[in-house]
């Protein structure tokens, strides 16, 4: 009757088992940054050879979240979008392992620059709920 049906069942029972059989943990660990100043900051990863990634501005109480290899080390420069001249911040952020996720607090300091502290939570569990 509707022959583009005809191997519907055989499709509907593969495409499940294919997920089920992934290699990969449903529950990878990510991190995050979140800007707990009151500019809007420009971060940018350093990619290998030099080459600088894409720009991703975060503003004010914004959350922003990656979800990485495990383990791996990235560079990050974090500048003031008002002035993308002078970075504020440059410098490694170590990447989560798969059992746990990073948020790295980007906040102000006494001396006019940033302060960054990493919370870490294990996968599933978040006690730092993006600010709204």
């Amino acid at each position: 009757m509707f022959p583009g049906f005809r191997h519907f069942r055989f499709l509907a029972f593969l495409a499940p088992a294919i997920c089920l059989a992934a290699d990969t943990p449903a529950a990878a660990g990510w991190m995050g940054f979140r800007n707990d100043t009151s500019m809007t900051l420009v971060v940018q990863e350093t990619v290998s050879a030099g080459r600088a990634g894409k720009p991703q501005k975060i503003f004010a109480n914004e959350t922003v979240r990656d979800t990485p290899a495990a383990g791996a080390q990235r560079t990050f420069s974090i500048t003031d979008a008002a002035h993308p001249g002078k970075p504020l911040y440059t410098g490694r952020f170590a990447a989560p392992a798969e059992n746990e996720n990073v948020l790295y607090v980007i906040k102000p300091d006494a001396k006019g620059g940033l302060s960054i502290e990493a919370v870490k939570t294990p996968v599933g569990v978040s006690r730092h709920r993006p600010k709204r």
